[in-house]
């Protein structure tokens, strides 16, 4: 699928989304979160092949940052649902 279609289909997914939930709630807040929680964990992808690259202690470190992003949801939801902002770490490298 053309990369042009795809994007096209994921914002008008993402309008249909974001007419459901009322923009500026903290609902829209946390499912922007998780969005890009989950670009981060793909763009991460790359590091854990085993022919990618990268030093054992860099791998190391893409590992604990990814376990991070898959509880960044679970363990800040009720804090991002009450309004605290919340920001997700960058890449570590």
């Amino acid at each position: 699928m053309d990369e042009e279609i795809k994007e096209e289909i994921k914002e008008e997914i993402t309008e249909e989304i974001k007419e459901e939930i009322a923009e500026g709630t903290n609902e829209w807040e946390l499912f922007q979160l998780r969005n890009t929680r989950n670009s981060l964990l793909q763009l991460t992808d790359k590091y854990l092949l085993s022919d990618y690259p990268i030093s054992d202690e860099k791998r190391y470190e893409i590992i604990e940052y990814r376990q991070y992003l898959r509880n960044f949801i679970n363990i800040n939801q009720e804090a991002i649902l009450n309004g605290e902002k919340i920001e997700i770490l960058p890449i570590p490298f």
